[in-house]
């Protein structure tokens, strides 16, 4: 089920959802047919099981579309850009080994940027017709994802020991945090 949430302070909405069950055999087709289906939307599509959460994704898009709208974002698209910030890397290349989608993905994320919430949804409803299964469950986290997500993006047991409460929303701040101190990198 696709959740839709508008941006403060930008014209923009974001909706996130998951899917699984998909066939990736391309990765450039695929994100040509996404981009001809849902044209003008702005979209990226994640390896589901390097995400954190919906909450992960959300802030990923706040915090692109705030460099963007400030000038100080490091890519042309906005799409990349929201990639660069799931991923807490600087670097495309790194962050699609971080988070990036390849031959042989079958859980997957989507993000799909539009003005207006109701853009965005309908946007995302027509990739999710090209995608498959709409399974929100893949952004969640066991305990196998979240020991994979935590050695990927390097969180320690101190971090998430300082940061407190369950382990799976302070995995999901610690991400959150480390995208945003990204500009910081720069």
């Amino acid at each position: 089920m696709v959740r839709t949430s508008t941006i403060k302070g930008s014209d923009k909405a974001v909706s996130i959802g998951g899917f699984r069950g998909v066939t990736v055999n391309e990765v450039d087709e695929l994100l040509g047919d996404l981009g001809k289906a849902i044209s003008p939307a702005v979209f990226q599509i994640f390896d589901a099981t390097r995400i954190a959460g919906w909450r992960h994704l959300y802030m990923a898009a706040v915090n692109a579309v705030g460099a963007f709208e400030s000038g100080s974002s490091i890519s042309r698209g906005l799409g990349i850009e929201v990639l660069l910030y799931a991923s807490c890397q600087d670097q495309i290349s790194r962050a699609l080994d971080v988070v990036g989608v390849g031959p042989g993905t079958e859980k997957l994320a989507l993000v799909v940027l539009r003005d207006g919430p109701g853009e965005a949804e309908a946007a995302f409803k027509k990739a999710a017709d090209i995608l498959g299964e709409a399974d929100d469950s893949v952004l969640g986290l066991d305990e196998k994802k979240f020991r994979e997500i935590a050695q990927v993006f390097g969180v320690s047991e101190n971090e998430l020991e300082a940061v407190g409460g369950e382990r799976d929303k302070a995995l999901t701040s610690l991400l959150v945090e480390k995208g945003a101190l990204l500009p910081l990198r720069r």
